[in-house]
């Protein structure tokens, strides 16, 4: 009798807030997309959770998400936070739509004059203050965070690699302050990828792309940020999650960005950067060699987010983009050019979690890919997964399908069970869009 109770739970979740049936009887599957309440226009990467738990996933770059959950979370609360925007609130069971349309309504935002004027501290002192409180608002215990890692790159306008990673991220003892090197330790838990359509030599490793990206915590690793030298101003207060913050610009000689700061706590909830030559007579900000040829450094960009859970801040979610132009010294004409797109979502946190077999994260670190299981990303909880575009479909399977390079991609020579129960052309999906825009 209690199982057959607990079926009919299950099968009355589906039906309401637009909850599906996944892959087994005790998940529920959230679906909706996220817009501008006035405009209607998409709310890309908006933050997903469920108050009070360790669970979240962000949007999609087209404001859309799926978000996979055990069925005993059907009585607790869905929040959707935007900067500067009302979040928004709702009982699970509460909601009878089977495909979610939530607009979000923008908080009203004091100018900068006006912020200037009630504020008592300058930005330079509230970026202090942020600083001062790190150990404050950030967990120094050990936690783990559970998530996913893509790795896109593109050369001569043509995609030429893709790699998708469930990754376990372990860190403690932060101490508050900001070091040169990394620290923590990773776990790849699944992988795939394509093969290599690329003509620069390519490495089978993700270490080197993952900690290039995880090096992006400001808050963590000194990216430079945070460096009391730089220029900041006070440009506006804001809200997230309900809470009013400060948005402070920054801007050294090469780097410009936004920091978002909560005005209660010093909690830094944001950062963007980006990082480009201000020279009128040189587009490169840093010029290599690689391997005999010239690497210019075009532009850099980064974004860093963080979420409350347990009365502290974790990671949710970093973003990396660069473009690399490639040429022979003596010669101004670009022979190559290379744009790389990192991204990793922190989907679940679990606190006092240690993995002693977790790889210290080191730069250069080397994570071939393992093993392919179609099964697992079926199951997985990712993001919602938008359509590969055509031209990332005709790019990459110019010899052979994504499904076949994820499986000659394996470490395991013999996997002809695989590939019937992997997903279709048609199926086959991505989370994020590519275009290249500033960060916001």
């Amino acid at each position: 009798m209690k199982y057959m109770r607990f079926k009919l739970f299950v099968f009355l979740a589906t039906m309401m807030f637009g909850i599906r049936p996944s892959m087994a009887q005790t998940n529920i599957t959230l679906a909706g997309t996220v817009f501008d309440a006035a405009s209607h226009e998409p709310l890309a990467f908006a933050s997903i959770s469920i108050a009070g738990k360790s669970v979240g996933t962000v949007t999609n770059a087209i404001g859309e998400f799926d978000f996979i959950l055990p069925a005993q979370y059907a009585r607790d609360t869905l929040v959707i936070s935007y900067i500067g925007y009302k979040s928004f609130r709702r009982s699970i069971g509460n909601h009878q739509d089977g495909n979610l349309s939530i607009g979000l309504h923008t908080s009203p935002l004091l100018l900068r004059e006006v912020v200037i004027h009630e504020s008592k501290l300058t930005a330079t002192d509230i970026v202090a203050e942020a600083v001062k409180n790190l150990t404050v608002n950030y967990q120094t215990a050990p936690y783990c965070l559970k998530g996913f890692f893509r790795g896109i790159e593109e050369e001569n306008g043509k995609y030429i690699l893709l790699t998708e990673a469930a990754i376990d991220l372990y860190d403690k003892n932060f101490n508050g302050k900001q070091v040169e090197y990394l620290e923590g330790s990773v776990a790849v838990r699944e992988m795939r990828r394509s093969l290599y359509h690329g003509g620069i030599k390519n490495v089978k490793n993700i270490g080197i792309t993952l900690t290039d990206l995880l090096e992006n915590n400001d808050v963590r690793y000194n990216r430079g940020m945070l460096n009391l030298n730089n220029k900041f101003s006070l440009d506006t207060i804001t809200t997230y999650h309900d809470r009013s913050v400060y948005g402070i610009s920054m801007i050294n000689q090469t780097d410009s960005g936004m920091l978002f700061i909560d005005i209660e706590t010093y909690g830094i909830l944001k950062i963007n950067m980006e990082r480009r030559s201000r020279s009128a007579h040189n587009k490169y900000y840093q010029v290599l060699t690689r391997k005999g040829q010239l690497m210019g450094r075009v532009w850099f960009k980064f974004i860093v987010e963080f979420e409350p859970y347990d009365g502290k801040l974790y990671l949710r979610r970093t973003h990396e983009s660069e473009l690399n132009e490639f040429y022979d010294k003596g010669k101004e004409q670009v022979k190559n050019y290379h744009v790389e797109t990192l991204e990793f979502v922190t989907h679940d946190i679990v606190l006092n979690e240690e993995d002693p077999d977790a790889k210290p994260l080191k730069y250069g670190m080397k994570l071939e890919t393992g093993d392919y299981h179609p099964e697992f990303w079926k199951k997985y909880n990712s993001l919602k997964l938008t359509p590969l575009d055509e031209k990332l479909i005709r790019d990459l399977e110019k010899e052979t399908t994504l499904q076949d390079q994820f499986e000659k991609q394996s470490t395991t020579k013999k996997r002809k069970s695989c590939v019937s129960s992997g997903l279709s052309r048609t199926q086959l999906t991505l989370t994020f869009s590519y275009s290249f825009e500033p960060a916001q």
